[in-house]
């Protein structure tokens, strides 16, 4: 490699390390993502995501997720291949729970997609929001999926918030993500954890 192009990788890299959070923006596949707050359910739960992302079109939902309790908001790039979904359920559980409630849904998703294969899984209760999250690979019709389910005690319900992608995107996305789930806020005081 010659010095010049040791100069131009360089200072490519120093753009993306500049570059790293919700508030700078974030480079994800070559691209700089900036990101807006997005509040939804009666406006008690806000998070952020890219600024590009938009609701997915009705009929694209329902090729996409084929089952009538398809998720209740479904925010999509340009073309479809990243979302983020959204669904508030309900069943009350504590911080202490996460690890566990993580664990289930992975079970309920192994006996309706047997081929998918779960990569890592974790929880943070520091965070003013505490909530679980796992990762796992799921198969479309002739791809694989990268996922990651992350889900946060909401008062009395249970948020569930899905993100997908292909495969092959996974590792721009990572860092990404990281960032996501620790964006959220819930606005609605009768819904805090520990509320009665």
């Amino acid at each position: 490699m010659c010095e010049e192009e040791k100069l131009i990788n360089d200072r490519h890299l120093e753009r993306i390390n500049r570059f790293t959070s919700i508030e700078t923006g974030i480079y994800v596949e070559g691209e700089l993502l900036q990101f807006r707050e997005v509040k939804m359910f009666d406006n008690e739960v806000g998070i952020f995501l890219p600024s590009t992302f938009k609701d997915m079109k009705p009929e694209d939902a329902k090729k996409k997720y084929f089952s009538e309790q398809r998720p209740e908001i479904i925010k999509t790039n340009e073309d479809g291949t990243v979302n983020f979904s959204f669904s508030m359920v309900e069943r009350e559980i504590k911080p202490e729970q996460l690890a566990d409630v993580i664990q289930e849904f992975y079970l309920v998703i192994k006996r309706f997609q047997p081929m998918s294969v779960c990569l890592e899984d974790g929880t943070e209760s520091t965070h003013n929001v505490p909530f679980a999250w796992m990762e796992f690979i799921s198969t479309a019709l002739d791809d694989n999926l990268f996922n990651t389910l992350i889900i946060y005690p909401v008062g009395r319900k249970l948020l569930m918030v899905m993100f997908s992608c292909p495969f092959e995107k996974r590792l721009d996305w990572s860092r990404c993500l990281s960032e996501i789930r620790k964006s959220i806020t819930i606005y609605s005081k009768e819904n805090e954890i520990g509320a009665t």
